[in-house]
């Protein structure tokens, strides 16, 4: 019967702390996997955009016609059939743009090729907002990616843009996982030891965390990185579990007093 009732209990603990590892390995390996597979490359790329390197404060604004300069130099031993250019901006392995430019060209072995182009972001304003990760492209005759640079962008955009509005829906997620875990705490007794209870705050801390990143990158205060990423999400989350496991001692202790029997009164 004891154990009965305490499997429940360990199942919940258990599918937590699962959601929670998964959530982290994706978080780490797949922008991780992502730049893996740009190093793995044969060609070396540099990139320009207003005349503004790409691993400086490069400035993307909808306004303006955006003038892109790329250059290759094919270090393999054959030539490297190109078919397009891709400027791409991605959070959290979820990609808010990308504008792409045919070149059809084919750079031949231990040869370079530069291309300028004018690239069209007037719909930018609804995609996207503040500092986020950027990445250009040179794509091969099959769509795979031949080279890639990586850098960072101010994006003069609106908060109401896309992402912008995915921010919003975090911060709603984690708001009714938040009352979710409170309602929870309310309605089951009390499990021993209060970390138990704390778990059941996890995904909002999750949640909450993922808003946070989308929060500073808007308001142009953190860009957006694997690293970052991942400290104020396990921060978020461990704060929003230490909330839960102080809310859960709070009542245990109230319910202690409540079910403590009455001191005696001295008679007169």
């Amino acid at each position: 019967m004891i154990s009965g009732s305490r499997e429940p209990k360990a199942t919940s603990k258990c599918r937590l702390l699962a959601f929670f590892v998964v959530f982290v390995t994706a978080l780490g390996l797949f922008p991780a996997a992502a730049a893996r597979a740009g190093d793995d490359n044969t060609a070396r790329l540099s990139v320009t955009i207003d005349g503004q390197p790409l691993d400086g404060d490069v400035v993307l604004d909808s306004s303006a016609v955006t003038h892109l300069v790329v250059g290759v130099e094919n270090l393999g031993g054959s030539a490297l059939e190109v078919d397009s250019v891709r400027l791409r901006g991605a959070v959290l392995g979820l990609t808010f743009f990308d504008y792409d430019t045919r070149v059809r060209t084919t750079v031949p072995a231990r040869g370079e090729a530069t291309w300028a182009v004018d690239l069209d972001l007037r719909d930018l304003a609804r995609r996207a907002s503040g500092l986020m990760a950027i990445r250009v492209e040179v794509r091969d005759g099959g769509l795979g990616v031949a080279a890639v640079r990586g850098g960072q962008a101010r994006i003069n955009g609106s908060l109401l843009s896309t992402y912008g509005l995915f921010g919003l829906g975090l911060l709603m997620l984690a708001g009714l996982l938040a009352v979710a875990a409170v309602l929870s705490l309310a309605r089951s007794p009390l499990p021993a030891p209060s970390s138990r209870r704390g778990l059941r705050f996890v995904p909002a801390g999750c949640a909450g965390g993922l808003f946070g990143v989308f929060a500073l990158s808007a308001l142009r205060l953190v860009t957006p990185s694997p690293l970052t990423d991942f400290m104020i999400t396990f921060g978020a989350t461990l704060i929003v579990f230490g909330i839960g496991r102080q809310l859960s001692a709070a009542r245990r202790h109230h319910a202690d007093e409540e079910a403590a029997p009455p001191a005696p009164t001295a008679s007169a």
